[in-house]
């Protein structure tokens, strides 16, 4: 019977690796913007866009343009949802060659992307060279 145990700690850690959520964003697009999305969802490219690079969690961008061009130079054009979050499952050729965050007609271009899981390195505090949350202009 130490199953039921197991199980109940597996849960807790799944919903922990994505941040925890509440229960009225749980499971939708919505949640744990900031996250590593692509630690528990499949997609192929996913981020968050912020305000500034040290933004708090719940202050994501609803209606940011963002373009990622794969190695083969091929865009895939995406829209911040109202949490700030954008991911697509589309294949993409990798290394990622570049990103561009667009609002309000200013683009920000961003190079040298390695691959799609963007809030992995764009964190708080940044890693991997990233300089502090997606953000714009």
């Amino acid at each position: 019977m130490k199953l039921i145990p197991s199980l109940a700690t597996l849960l807790l850690v799944s919903a922990l690796a994505c941040g925890g959520h509440d229960d009225d964003d749980k499971n939708n697009e919505l949640m744990a913007p900031g996250q590593n999305c692509m630690a528990c969802h499949g997609f192929t490219v996913a981020g968050t866009v912020f305000g500034t690079a040290n933004a708090d969690s719940g202050s994501g961008l609803a209606g940011v343009t963002v373009i990622i061009t794969d190695a083969n130079q091929v865009d895939t054009t995406l829209i911040t949802n109202g949490a700030g979050n954008f991911f697509s499952g589309a294949a993409l050729a990798l290394p990622l060659k570049k990103a561009a965050v667009v609002r309000n007609g200013t683009r920000t271009e961003m190079g040298g992307v390695p691959a799609g899981d963007c809030n992995r390195c764009h964190t708080l505090p940044a890693t991997g060279g990233a300089a502090g949350r997606i953000h714009t202009p």
